[in-house]
């Protein structure tokens, strides 16, 4: 197993940690009276929702570099949501560490995920 699998594989566990930290926190938030916009509550749960899809089927892929191509879909959804929380911070003048510590895991597994699927077939 080469080092890329590895670090996907970790970055698999980071991704769903960060999704059940990230829902842990927008729940503390909500409770505690914090305005949250519609859009923003929306974004929220779709980066919750995706990032525990790659963590989970990072896990699955073990690292094979044809299960880990079909992952593409998921990857671009991932971040595009991340991005869409994040943006949406910046917009607001929030600052949530949760969502920008998960942008930047989906970040690093997308990149990881990339250099694993095309690692040459030893």
């Amino acid at each position: 197993m080469s080092v890329m699998q590895r670090a996907l594989k970790v970055l698999s566990f980071l991704a769903i940690v960060g999704a059940v930290d990230l829902s842990i926190t927008a729940r503390v938030l909500y409770t505690s009276g914090h305005p949250f916009e519609p859009l923003q509550l929306l974004c929220l749960a779709l980066t919750v929702i995706f990032s525990l899809l790659l963590g989970i089927f990072g896990l699955r892929t073990g690292g094979d570099r044809l299960k880990v191509s079909k992952l593409f879909l998921i990857i671009v959804l991932a971040v595009w949501a991340n991005l869409g929380s994040v943006l949406l911070l910046i917009l607001t003048g929030d600052v949530i560490v949760s969502v920008i510590v998960n942008a930047l895991i989906v970040a690093a597994f997308a990149y990881v995920a990339h250099r694993v699927s095309h690692d040459p077939i030893a």
